[in-house]
């Protein structure tokens, strides 16, 4: 048997398998299909750099001051989230040294299969 028979003949018995023998309907399953799952959020907690607070180093520290921050979110409970901007001034917002480990409230879109949220609006608590 050559190897693409062999191969259109895995392909065959893998698609006509039921989905229940191949723990498709299993979530802990890596060969599981992920559903697309999103929520509009607000979240109160603190903005953090991802190379000042993270991973401090002389090289890091200059390129935040050359390029901004890199902005993660911790929350009061300790989860952390990846943030992008969902407009360019909210990207620079999120870089700023003016919110860089100050209290904020963000609202936004939280895509659970990444763990980023979307930002659309930053608000500062503290000043």
């Amino acid at each position: 048997m050559s190897k693409t028979s062999l191969g259109c003949a895995v392909l065959a018995f893998l698609l006509l398998w039921p989905a229940t023998v191949l723990g498709h309907d299993n979530p802990s399953n890596p060969f599981a299909r992920l559903e697309s799952t999103s929520a509009d959020v607000t979240y109160e907690g603190t903005l953090i750099c991802f190379r000042c607070d993270v991973s401090p180093s002389p090289e890091n520290l200059a390129r935040c001051e050359q390029e901004g921050h890199a902005p993660l979110f911790r929350r009061a409970d300790g989860h952390i989230h990846k943030l992008t901007g969902s407009t360019n001034s909210i990207t620079a917002k999120l870089a700023s040294d003016e919110l860089h480990g100050k209290k904020v409230r963000i609202k936004g879109i939280y895509y659970a299969e990444t763990n980023h949220v979307l930002v659309e609006e930053v608000i500062l608590l503290e000043r």
